[in-house]
């Protein structure tokens, strides 16, 4: 072979090893990207959970018997029933 094909072939490989680089180096981009995501989503999630186990708490204290008895008993002026119990003695 001559020393044009030589150069050819140079010239070639060359360039494959050149896109080959930059897809590695683009895919090596995407995953610390995905990463970083993962890492955000990872966050955002205990963030929610803390929030979530806030309104549950909240949610289990506003209605609560005892704060709806309160409520009831202080805004709206109702009252506690009693049971009277009446014995009547029969002769």
């Amino acid at each position: 072979m001559s020393y044009r094909t030589y150069i050819y072939f140079l010239v070639i490989q060359i360039f494959v090893l050149l896109c080959l680089s930059l897809d590695t180096v683009k895919t090596r981009w995407q995953l610390s990207q995905e990463f970083e995501n993962q890492e955000y989503l990872k966050i955002t999630l205990n963030k929610l959970l803390e929030i979530n186990l806030h309104l549950k708490t909240e949610h289990y204290h506003l209605n609560s018997p005892a704060k709806i008895e309160r409520h009831a008993k202080e805004n709206l002026g109702m009252i506690e029933i009693k049971k009277d119990y009446l014995i009547v003695y029969e002769n």
